[in-house]
């Protein structure tokens, strides 16, 4: 039997999890999809200095972790896959 999704996002940058945090504190079932890491392209930067709450800079592997571990708090699910063209 299939799981249904309420909300299934692509992408796990910092849109996508704010998505999933906003969804699974609204009570709704998130599932997440990401291919590589937690934070997408931002996994990529070594200091990230102009994101809000961190005066003295972030490294964006862990602000990427953070976010992930913030929605996962709520109940998202994070799985990582390749998205392709769905063949019908």
């Amino acid at each position: 039997m299939k799981h249904i999704y309420d909300i299934i996002i692509i992408g796990g940058g910092p849109g996508g999890y704010t998505a999933a945090l906003y969804g699974a504190r609204a009570g709704l079932d998130v599932l997440l999809i990401e291919r590589l890491s937690a934070g997408g392209q931002m996994n990529l930067t070594g200091q990230i200095d102009n994101y809000p709450g961190f005066p003295e800079g972030v490294d964006g592997f862990q602000l990427g972790m953070s976010m992930q571990e913030g929605a996962e708090r709520f109940g998202a699910k994070t799985e990582y896959a390749q998205i392709g063209r769905a063949h019908v």
